[in-house]
């Protein structure tokens, strides 16, 4: 099996492994215990073309693929609930949300950007409650994003910013974190800010242009090498073939690794979010306060001739 990169091909064999031979995830312990595969594709939409035909050569069974695909739809359609969320902030305090960040410390941001590991493996298992074949496919996955350097595999975002957020991403000390630029400089800064106009956006996960994907494929044949089927009808199709439209034969996980990574920033925004609501309560405080001392100081400056007067009566 492919077990040293963490290419696709490594994630297709460890889930078979621990799904039929184990029967659970060993490395958190997740118990595995009408509608068919093409079905559940069809309702993604960022779903390549590529990536529904390399489905259909899975060496999953069939009914583990429908599993993973069915959960693969309520992942997203859980997921869209939460982007009027993020819209209705982004157009409501959007602009006194950028002020602030940018005159925040960088104390203050680099906390909003610390998610603990754990934490998503959490969420799969109780906000999600996804079915046995797709918490596999996602402990492997949060694996592969955590080493996904040594993939060779081209940035799978679709956009500058997710992009500048996928390069961003780290694990220290046990957390997800950023590197310092993202929270130190203009640029990181600014794609901070799309990612979160991002969120709450017409799509979850927005389409790659092609020349993007024409690009990643041809990284993904190279990172894998060739396939085990040496079949000489395949070995003539990919003859024929222009490289420029070569395709890996292997199941791709982009999607799963863009929702995980999605899922770290939400978590990161949130943190965002409160920090600056809570700023803008204090603020709106002490600006009661003064309003408060200031009328104290009306008051007493009114009373105070009223009390001269008393004063020459006497």
């Amino acid at each position: 099996m492919s077990w040293g990169r963490f290419l696709d091909t490594w994630v297709v064999d460890r889930v078979m492994f621990e799904f039929v031979n184990q029967g659970g995830c060993s490395c958190c312990g997740f118990q595995h215990g009408g509608m068919e595969m093409s079905d559940f594709m069809a309702l993604c939409s960022d779903v390549e073309t590529d990536d529904g035909k390399t489905e259909k050569k899975s060496p999953w069974p069939k009914f583990m693929q429908d599993e993973v695909w069915a959960d693969r739809v309520k992942f997203r359609r859980i997921m869209k609930k939460e982007i009027t969320k993020y819209k209705k902030l982004s157009e409501a305090h959007g602009q006194d949300f950028v002020q602030w960040w940018l005159d925040a410390d960088e104390k203050t941001r680099k906390s909003c950007f610390m998610m603990p590991k754990e934490e998503l493996k959490v969420q799969f298992n109780t906000v999600f409650e996804f079915k046995t074949a797709y918490q596999v496919v996602l402990c492997s996955v949060l694996e592969q994003v955590e080493k996904f350097e040594a993939t060779g595999y081209k940035l799978d975002g679709a956009t500058d910013c997710e992009n500048y957020f996928e390069e961003s991403l780290r694990v220290y000390r046990g957390a997800w974190v950023v590197t310092e630029d993202y929270y130190t400089t203009l640029e990181g800064c600014d794609n901070f800010f799309g990612m979160l106009l991002q969120l709450g956006g017409d799509h979850l996960l927005p389409k790659r242009p092609r020349d993007k994907r024409a690009v990643a494929a041809r990284a993904k044949v190279l990172a894998e090498g060739p396939t085990d089927d040496n079949s000489e009808d395949e070995e003539e199709e990919e003859e024929n073939n222009d490289k420029d439209n070569a395709s890996s034969s292997a199941q791709s996980f982009r999607g799963d690794r863009r929702l995980v990574r999605l899922m770290i920033f939400r978590y990161y925004a949130d943190q965002a979010w409160k920090k600056f609501e809570r700023a803008m309560r204090e603020k709106a405080k002490d600006g009661e306060e003064e309003v408060a001392e200031a009328v104290d100081s009306e008051n007493v400056n009114e009373k105070a001739p009223e009390n001269k007067d008393e004063e020459k009566e006497n």
